[in-house]
């Protein structure tokens, strides 16, 4: 018996995200994610925290499509490389963080979430993940 992890990444994320077009799911990712990382001191000053999460918000969307297509987009090789407040400008140890604020918010709103469903959604995160994770890696300055 085979596992059709992409039938059950795609019927997760049609039940998380159907009902507000995955505002719910975004909102409840990006609380995690940054409460996990407060401690790292890597989000910008308060008045470009909204662009941020803008930026983040297209990214994650963006990131997804790469699992399928294997294609990086325009938008998200500019945002994963550029160090300004147009980008994501994130230290590469974060996205381990990142990784962990979708499982969780997959374990919180899906109702039918298992183990099976984590793996699809890890599987299906992990291409746009690694891309956005290398680029920080190559073109992030620590500060």
């Amino acid at each position: 018996m085979s596992t059709n992890y992409e039938a059950l990444f795609n019927d997760s994320y049609d039940r998380i995200t159907t009902a507000d077009q995955g505002d719910t799911f975004f909102s409840h990712f990006y609380t995690l994610f940054i409460e996990s990382t407060q401690e790292l001191h890597v989000l910008p000053d308060p008045q470009l925290h909204q662009e941020q999460q803008k930026i983040i918000y297209k990214s994650f969307f963006y990131m997804l499509s790469v699992a399928t297509t294997y294609i990086v987009s325009d938008y998200l090789e500019h945002v994963a490389r550029e160090q300004s407040e147009h980008g994501l400008n994130l230290p590469a140890s974060v996205f381990a963080y990142w990784r962990r604020a979708v499982l969780q918010t997959v374990r919180d709103l899906d109702p039918l979430c298992d183990e099976e469903v984590l793996t699809a959604w890890a599987i299906f995160m992990a291409p746009g993940l690694e891309f956005m994770r290398r680029q920080a890696e190559l073109h992030h300055d620590a500060k």
